[in-house]
């Protein structure tokens, strides 16, 4: 099976740039590019009524840089190399979740994408669990 969404293709393609910008170029450098799966729930309060998008599932790559002594050659294709992994690794989850269906909540909407979906990329200079330690506990770095 492969993905035909151009609009699915597009965001992964742009996210998994965005991915390899983080990454230096000149030093080990570590990041990760996470993919949300979200449905859209109605929340009822006294008097008004609200949405949410909540969470159903969450697939995390952790991506780390590794720089070595190399050509531009070298660079290029490895980087060219990291790029179609990323990509795979994303497709593959998705490609996943549409063979697994048991989990995925029911559609409750006539919408074409009943299930949002949210591709982030962390900063480089650290991974978001580690940036919330360091606000938590300022001697950790």
């Amino acid at each position: 099976a492969s993905i035909d969404d151009v609009d699915i293709i597009n965001t992964v393609d742009d996210k998994v740039q965005e991915l390899m910008q983080t990454l230096s170029s000149t030093s080990n450098s570590k990041s990760q590019i996470s993919l949300f799966f979200t449905e859209t729930k109605s929340r009822k309060a006294w008097f008004s009524k609200s949405e949410e998008e909540v969470c159903w599932e969450e697939w995390t790559v952790h991506v780390q840089s590794k720089v070595g002594a190399q050509t531009e050659k070298e660079r290029v294709e490895r980087h060219s190399s990291a790029v179609d992994q990323c990509k795979r690794v994303i497709f593959s989850a998705i490609q996943e979740i549409d063979k697994h269906k048991d989990h995925i909540p029911l559609i409750a909407t006539s919408q074409a994408n009943p299930f949002p979906y949210h591709i982030t990329v962390a900063p480089a200079s650290g991974l978001w669990s580690s940036m919330i330690k360091r606000a938590i506990l300022p001697g950790i770095s």
